[in-house]
Parts: structure tokens; C-alpha cells; sequence
């Protein structure tokens, strides 16, 4: 079988795809345009939201979760905790948490953050709605002051909120009893605000009571209002029977201060920014005190104030105005020097204004410091020792003003009276050692041995009596002079020449008897002198009287 010659076969060439270009934007591009454009915009948004970050200072951390744990302001949500860590010395917690953009303005020196958990006291429940949520933390932004970003928390929310209307006074209470922060104030019983705070005096003597009296009651404390510790039962027994006083079960328990406000006839102003009330025991305490509006003032000593103790009157012009506080001890290491800074209330409603007050009541004092008001400390009993604080008007006292301390405004003093009586009598002492005594001793004895010799003179004693006589007349001149007016003077300048000539003849009969050289005779001649010197006074005085009848009154003056 023949095979036929077969041809190879022709390939052809593979044709190259052609490309085209769309002339238009493909869809599929615009999901992730789409999703940068979303991110970006989120980026901005979580920028422009986010506030500044915080750190609060807790002692503990109960109830706060990191991450979920919400800082609310009127239970709106301002900021979540992000950290919680201990600080260096492991007695503190610091919580870090990202604030709002809203409230960064607001975070200043002044800002308030606390704790909101579950609480039940007697007669007040808050924060139930944290037993499911959890704690959160709570905020009162602050009104002034520099941005910070670091604050101190309280385990407690503040007793009152800052927006909250009404006024802050202060009381002042030897012991605390059983009040305390949170404690309620009542008025006719009904409840109108609460302590908000708890101090020691300064001085140590006694306590500072901060409270709150909501609005309007606010309006009801006076001048003349009177604080009273509440707490516990007050229980009486007396021929009308039992009396028992409480104004609730809440003071019986936790403590409470009332207030009223005595009735008075004129009208009382409302009490002063810087009034300090009195917290007295108990009702009856209050109702018998006769002033409870006191101002409060602070003097330095340097010398001794032996005697003078708590509880001493402080007087004006001999009446009591008010007490000392407490008398303390204090010593300068700059200087190594010593003051006693004594503590005295002054009460102001004892002292009835006249006329209309014609500057502020707040600058009576001060007006009254420069024109001389000075606290001098003085002896009140001799036997006892006792003294008192005297405030008394020192018109030639160096001008000097009223200073502030670190609590109360100072008043100058001026040195006690035993200092004033040792310096006088030093005074008078040193005069009296400076005297020629011994000289005048000697003349003594010498003009007495003389007078002895010559007792037996008869004319002697008739010279005597002539001078007693010219004496008694002289005097009667001067009383006369002291207690008549100008027309009597040409009479009494006629009884003067009178005497003069009786007391001539006198020491003409000295001289007779004694001799011109003796000394009584020289004395006698000497006062003779000075009578006549008198004389020609009281004619001196007389006569410009005459020419100046108004010199009286008016004095001598600048006479043309």
C-alpha cells in the first residue's frame, strides 16, 4: 500500500489582544474612597471631642473600673476613667481619666470631684441608681481660678452644692458634742440647712462651725439671732411638770443646731458677711444671753499680764462691752523676743447709736483707732490681783491703725497701768535723791534753835500774828479773785494793798525785835517781796481784763 506524500502543515501567527482604555471612573473605586474619607472624618471627630486628660486624687478606689467607670456632671455623662494606679508611697490612688472638650474650661483650682456610691443615713438616702450601674464619679465644676489638671477627690459628696441658693455663717463653740459635717440646722423646727464644715480655732480655744442656710430662710438670720445645739434631749422636771425638747428624731440621733432670732424693738439688720455667731449648750444658754453678735479682736502685749485671764470684762469708760477670749504665748526665733497676743470679743449692741450713722458701720472702728481708741491691760483689784482690758480714747497717743492678722484685725495697746505707776515712781525717786536734803536739814535745825531763843519775845509773837493775819487776808484776796467778775477787781486790789501795808508793819516789828541780819527776818522780808509781786500781778491782770472783757471766755489770744 502506497502512502501518499502528506504537506506540511501552515501556522499561522497568534494575533496580539488589543487593549481598550475606559474613558470613565470605575464604581468599584468608590468603597475604599468611601472608607478613607469615613476614618479621616472619624480621626477629626475623636480629636476635636477628646478633652484634656486628668489625674484625681482618691484614697481609695472602691467601686471604680477602669474603662467604665463614668465621671457625670447633672447626670451627664463629662469623662470615663481610663487608668488607676497607686502613687509612689502606696497611700493614695491616682485615676487617670479623658474629660470632654466641653468642660476643659471648667477644670480650674476650684473644681469638685467625689465619689457617688449607695448611701442610707437617717433621713436620707442617695445614690441607689449606683447598686446596678456601679460608682461613678461626681463633678462641680469650678468659677474661677487657673486650669489645672491634677485635682484632690473626696470619698463624701460636699453637704451643699455650690449652685445652691442661699448663705454661709459661721459659728464659734467651746467642744463639738455631737454635731458633725452633714449635720441638719433648724428653724421653728423645720429643716433649713446643714454643717458644711468642722475647724479648730487657731488659738486652740474653741472651734469655727461652718453652716449652710438654704434660701430663703437665709433671709431670717439677723443680727441678734441666737444658735443653740440641739443634739440629744433636752429634759426639764419643775413644778409644771416634765418638759422634753427636740426638734426631730434625726438631731436626737446625729446632732443638730436650731437658731432664732430675739424680739427686739427696733429693727434688726441682717448679720455681716464676716459675723461670728456664738454656739451656745442649749436653749436656755442662748435665751439668757443678753448679746450674741460679737466681734472678735486680737492685741499683743509685751510686758506682764499677771492676772488677766479668760473670762476678764473688757470695758469702755468703766462698762463692760465684752470678755477675753484666750491669752496665749509667743516667741519670735528672729527677734528672740516675746508677745502675748490676747483674744477679746467685743459686743457692739451694747454700746445705743445716736443720729443717723454717717460711715459704714464697718469703718467705726477704724475711724475710732485713729483718734486715739487704745487697749491698755489694768489692775481691777488690788487684792486680788485680777486685772481687765480697758479700752479708753488716748488723744495724745501716736497715730496708729488698725492692722490685719492671720484671722482676726488688730487693735494697738498701750502699756499697763503698774508699768506707767513703776516708771513714775522711778521718776519721782530719782528727784527725790537729787534733793539737797541734808543742806535742808541743816537750815531746819538752825532756824528752829533760833525761834527757840526767842519764844519769850512778846513782839515777836505780835509780828506773827500780824503776818498769819496779812495771810488769811491775802488768801481771801485770791478766792475772791477766782470767784468774782471784773467789778469786784478795783476792790479786791485795795484789800491787796491793805494787806501789804499790815504785812509792812509786821516785818518793820521783826526787824525791831530780831535785827535786820537775822534770817527769820530775811525770810519774812523776802515773802513781803513776793506778796507785792502778787499783787502787782493780780493789777496787771485787772487791768487787761478791763481792756478785754472777752479774754474770759476766748483766752488771751492774739490781741490787736
Amino acid at each position: 500500500m502506497n502512502h501518499l506524500p502528506t504537506e506540511p502543515a501552515v501556522v499561522e501567527p497568534i494575533p496580539e489582544p488589543e487593549v481598550l482604555r475606559g474613558k470613565r471612573f470605575s464604581i468599584v473605586w468608590l468603597i475604599p474612597l468611601l472608607a478613607v474619607l469615613i476614618g479621616a472624618w472619624l480621626v477629626v471627630k475623636t480629636i476635636r471631642e477628646t478633652g484634656p486628660t486628668i489625674t484625681i486624687v482618691f484614697k481609695s478606689a472602691e467601686g471604680l473600673v477602669p474603662g467604665k467607670t463614668e465621671i457625670k456632671y447633672k447626670d451627664v455623662t463629662i469623662g470615663k476613667v481610663q487608668r488607676i494606679q497607686l502613687s509612689e508611697n502606696l497611700s493614695q490612688v491616682l485615676v487617670s481619666a479623658a474629660m470632654s472638650r466641653e468642660v476643659a474650661a471648667h477644670l480650674t483650682e476650684d473644681t469638685l470631684f467625689w465619689i457617688v456610691r449607695a448611701r442610707v443615713a437617717l433621713g436620707e438616702v442617695s445614690g441607689i441608681s449606683t447598686l446596678l450601674s456601679g460608682a461613678y464619679i461626681g463633678m462641680m465644676p469650678g468659677r474661677s481660678g487657673k486650669v489645672v489638671n491634677q485635682f484632690k477627690g473626696s470619698e463624701k459628696p460636699p453637704a451643699i452644692l455650690r449652685d445652691t441658693p442661699g448663705r454661709q455663717f459661721n459659728l464659734r463653740a467651746e467642744q463639738l458634742g455631737s454635731l458633725d459635717i452633714g449635720s441638719p440646722v433648724y428653724y421653728r423646727q423645720v429643716k433649713v440647712g446643714r454643717v458644711t464644715n468642722v475647724n479648730m480655732a487657731d488659738d486652740g480655744t474653741g472651734l469655727l462651725i461652718e453652716i449652710f442656710v438654704e434660701a430663703p430662710y437665709h433671709r431670717q438670720v439677723k443680727r441678734n439671732s441666737r444658735f443653740y445645739n440641739a443634739s440629744g434631749l433636752d429634759m426639764k422636771i419643775g413644778t409644771d411638770g416634765v418638759r422634753i425638747d427636740t426638734p426631730s428624731l434625726a438631731s436626737l440621733l446625729l446632732g443638730g443646731i436650731s437658731f432664732f432670732t430675739a424680739e427686739d424693738i427696733q429693727t434688726t439688720p441682717p448679720a455681716a458677711e464676716s459675723q461670728i455667731f456664738t454656739l451656745y449648750d442649749n436653749r436656755d444658754a442662748a435665751n439668757a444671753a443678753s448679746y450674741s453678735y460679737r466681734e472678735y479682736y486680737l492685741l499683743y502685749f509685751e510686758e506682764t499680764v499677771r492676772g488677766l485671764s479668760a473670762g476678764a470684762p473688757v470695758d469702755f469708760y468703766g462698762i463692760k462691752i465684752g470678755e477675753v477670749v484666750s491669752i496665749r504665748l509667743l516667741f519670735d526665733q528672729d527677734t528672740l523676743t516675746f508677745r502675748i497676743p490676747v483674744l477679746i470679743a467685743i459686743e457692739p449692741d451694747r454700746i445705743e447709736l445716736s443720729r443717723e450713722l454717717a460711715i459704714p458701720e464697718y469703718e467705726v472702728m477704724e475711724k475710732l483707732v485713729e483718734k486715739g481708741l487704745r487697749a491698755q491691760q489694768r489692775t481691777g483689784n488690788l487684792l486680788t490681783g485680777q486685772s481687765y482690758v480697758s479700752l479708753r480714747m488716748q488723744p495724745d497717743a501716736e497715730p496708729q491703725y488698725i492692722r490685719m492678722g492671720d484671722v482676726y484685725p488688730v487693735l494697738p495697746t498701750i502699756h499697763n497701768t503698774v508699768e506707767e505707776i513703776a516708771a513714775t515712781a522711778k521718776r519721782l525717786l530719782d528727784r527725790f535723791n537729787h534733793l539737797p536734803l541734808e543742806e535742808t536739814l541743816a537750815d531746819i535745825r538752825e532756824a528752829a534753835r533760833q525761834v527757840t531763843d526767842m519764844t519769850g519775845s512778846k513782839a515777836l509773837e505780835s509780828a506773827i500774828d500780824n503776818i498769819d493775819e496779812s495771810f488769811a487776808t491775802f488768801k481771801k484776796v485770791t478766792s475772791d479773785l477766782n470767784d468774782g467778775t471784773l467789778p469786784k477787781v478795783n476792790s479786791m486790789l485795795d484789800q491787796a494793798n491793805a494787806s501789804l501795808a499790815r504785812g509792812e508793819e509786821a516785818l518793820a516789828t521783826a526787824n525791831t525785835v530780831l535785827g535786820e541780819g537775822a534770817p527769820i527776818a530775811y525770810n519774812l522780808n523776802r515773802l513781803l517781796l513776793e506778796l507785792q509781786e502778787a499783787a502787782r500781778a493780780v493789777e496787771a491782770l485787772a487791768d487787761y481784763l478791763e481792756r478785754h472783757p472777752d479774754a474770759i471766755v476766748f483766752g488771751k489770744g492774739n490781741q490787736e
